[in-house]
């Protein structure tokens, strides 16, 4: 199927990876193996000669995915195969449209191909040991006057991601996603939507938020990140609060929608625990 050039698209991304850190946050080529297991469920990933795939490379994923499910929805009938304007997606995804821009999608192909993830997690409530590129292939069919950047190109997504958008085991992302401009940031919006959602607020221990980004860093230099990172307060939907203690230390995630969560800390006895995070940002604000 072809992708229209639509603007004002709802975002849509699969459940299992914004749960799993499949995803590479280097900024460098990254060439290891990742393991990441926890309640029975694996993921590893394998990287070719160009890298792992990165958060910033997924964009073309969501792109396809939220496009398959728009066009499910109005009965259009969809497949795996589909054909994308690199114009738009760069547009929609809030990207430069700039000459190199076309030579980083092709990038971007190469290493959604060629890395291999081989999981046991399940999509659709299927679950098996499986090994696929995040791509099975893709093909350029038009390129940039110096044969380097695609206009236009085809691209196959994995049965595994078929699945989840076709049986929507997806969730609705904050077009501003886009607008974040470090990994990270990414990352843990990814989580709180996952795992905050519609609630009022998530608590997780930086030990096993370390894990869950798929992160490199020392845990001392994850922390700084981490306060760097609530002291900007650019994450769309959440607030990232910082628990120092709490032993070991927590994030914090609060909903933006004060009135939801005055109500439901009151609900739940912890008004005054949630007042003294909101505290820290008038005090930040001030």
């Amino acid at each position: 199927m072809v992708l229209d050039a639509i603007h004002d698209w709802p975002v849509k991304d699969d459940v299992s990876s914004m749960e799993y850190p499949i995803f590479s946050l280097s900024k460098n080529p990254d060439t290891r193996i990742r393991t990441y297991s926890r309640g029975g469920k694996s993921i590893r990933v394998i990287p070719s000669a160009y890298g792992a795939a990165t958060v910033f490379d997924k964009d073309i994923l969501i792109y396809c995915i939220s496009q398959l499910i728009r066009a499910a929805d109005a009965g259009i009938t969809v497949s795996r195969r589909v054909r994308v304007d690199v114009y738009p997606f760069l547009v929609g995804t809030r990207r430069s449209t700039g000459g190199a821009a076309y030579e980083r999608v092709v990038d971007m192909c190469r290493r959604l191909k060629g890395t291999t993830i081989e999981t046991n997690v399940k999509t659709n409530e299927k679950e098996q040991l499986e090994g696929f590129g995040l791509i099975e292939d893709y093909r350029v069919t038009s390129w940039t006057k110096n044969q380097k950047g695609a206009l236009e190109l085809e691209l196959t997504i994995s049965d595994w991601l078929y699945r989840a958008a076709m049986d929507f085991d997806i969730l609705t992302l904050h077009p501003d996603y886009f607008g974040l401009g470090q990994a990270l940031e990414r990352r843990l919006y990814e989580l709180a939507r996952k795992h905050c959602g519609d609630k009022a607020w998530w608590e997780i221990s930086l030990p096993l938020l370390l894990e869950k980004t798929g992160s490199s860093q020392r845990p001392s230099r994850f922390k700084q990140e981490i306060k760097e990172i609530v002291a900007r307060d650019s994450l769309p939907d959440y607030r990232l609060f910082l628990d120092e203690t709490a032993r070991p230390n927590k994030l914090v995630v609060m909903t933006r929608d004060n009135a939801k969560l005055i109500c439901e800390a009151n609900k739940a006895g912890k008004l005054l625990w949630v007042s003294a995070f909101l505290q820290k940002t008038l005090k930040n604000v001030a």
